[in-house]
């Protein structure tokens, strides 16, 4: 029987990281996790998602550091002295409102995303992989209103949402950003840039009640791919279950079909 591929995830306790983390885990995949407080990512599993503490004592390794810092973020990539297959990220910061007419809203750690896309690129490099290894595929967990070529936000709040939300989308694009030109440079051998509507709390729906769109990622040719779901998915809203599901079935479990492409997720 195969190898299930092994996958090191950040912002573990996030809510659309911790569901596709909890699936893997329930799936039998040896997984790798960063977490500053160890126990809270215990306590998320158990507690919101069901997963067994012997499930979670046999198949997750978790290692206790910041997400900043290139040697915490190097050994949650190497858990047992081996390149993880998927790397998965789903870092995020509180938003806060300040005094200003320009950015109303900012975030606690305004540049977390990218920082933490740019701290496992230098990780990454740093590991040498053997020639011709197979690098690494990464998943990021974006939003929509970050690509400037096609909308992907509904007409009707289009301007409030790219208002309220200008900080967070300079992150989350230097993050899509640093994970494509890591691609480019060969330090990753595959991205999928997920991109949901605006995230909500709750139970999952299901995936066929979600809405999948792709568009191809600046210089990165998809030729040959499926184009039957090419173009934005628009949409109001998605739950991060949902997403995590989403990306669990159709990524991580999935045939490569969303490889290498931005993809919208929405109800």
């Amino acid at each position: 029987m195969p190898t299930k591929p092994a996958i090191a995830f950040f912002g573990a306790t996030g809510g659309c990281t911790a569901a596709a983390l909890a699936l893997a885990l329930e799936a039998g995949h040896p997984v790798s996790a960063l977490a500053r407080t160890p126990s809270k990512l215990r306590d998320t599993l158990t507690k919101n998602h069901g997963v067994s503490e012997s499930t979670i004592d046999h198949n997750l390794v978790i290692v206790q550091g910041d997400a900043k810092d290139v040697a915490a973020v190097r050994k949650t990539l190497t858990p047992n002295n081996r390149l993880v297959e998927i790397i998965m990220s789903g870092v995020g910061a509180t938003p806060v409102m300040q005094a200003s007419l320009s950015q109303p809203v900012s975030l606690t750690d305004p540049s977390i995303c990218a920082d933490v896309a740019r701290t496992v690129v230098q990780a990454l490099a740093d590991l040498h992989p053997d020639a011709g290894a197979r690098r690494p595929t990464m998943i990021v967990i974006s939003t929509t209103g970050t690509d400037l070529k096609t909308p992907d936000v509904p007409f009707l709040v289009r301007g409030v949402y790219h208002y309220f939300l200008a900080v967070p989308h300079v992150d989350k694009r230097q993050m899509e950003d640093t994970v494509v030109a890591a691609y480019k440079d060969g330090v990753l051998g595959g991205f999928v840039v997920v991109r949901p509507s605006l995230l909500v709390d709750g139970d999952s729906k299901g995936s066929d009640k979600v809405r999948a769109g792709w568009v191809p990622a600046d210089g990165v040719d998809v030729a040959g791919g499926d184009d039957s779901a090419r173009g934005p998915a628009v949409g109001y809203t998605i739950s991060r279950k949902d997403v995590g599901r989403w990306v669990f079935e159709n990524v991580i479990q999935g045939s490569g079909l969303w490889e290498n492409r931005c993809v919208s997720l929405t109800y």
